[in-house]
């Protein structure tokens, strides 16, 4: 399964161990943005973030499920959540879950393709069983 994983960049480190654990049971997470260091000030390198925001987006489309950690603010996650849900409306794809606190912050996280849960196992036991309540 293709899987995307959108959060603020001070959860980086969350996000690598739920890519290291999906990766272990063999499921796809094309675009690991947490490899690449501060990309602020984004203005410096215009023509090499342009390349990875298109990757950033090609990842989106691919993916079956999107999952949002969220957070009281941020703004590229919710960029990337707007490209999910216009994918779910055309395609029907991919699942868009949105986990933690934060997960009624915002109108379009009411979105009826959206589920709210409050942690990733919570995904992983309808998504992946195999790997729920490993994490």
């Amino acid at each position: 399964m293709k899987w995307y994983i959108a959060s603020r960049q001070k959860e980086k480190a969350n996000v690598k161990k739920l890519i290291k654990l999906l990766r272990r049971y063999n499921h796809q997470v094309d675009y690991d943005w947490t490899l690449f260091g501060d990309l602020k000030p984004y203005n410096k390198n215009e023509e090499k973030y342009s390349e990875t925001t298109q990757k950033i987006s090609s990842a989106i489309l691919d993916s079956e499920v999107f999952v949002l950690l969220s957070d009281s603010g941020g703004t590229d996650m919710f960029i990337e959540l707007g490209m999910a849900i216009a994918n779910n409306i055309k395609n029907k794809t991919p699942r868009i879950y949105i986990i933690g606190e934060h997960n009624k912050r915002s109108l379009m996280h009411f979105h009826p393709c959206i589920k709210r849960l409050d942690s990733i196992d919570d995904i992983f036991s309808t998504e992946c069983p195999e790997i729920s309540f490993r994490t």
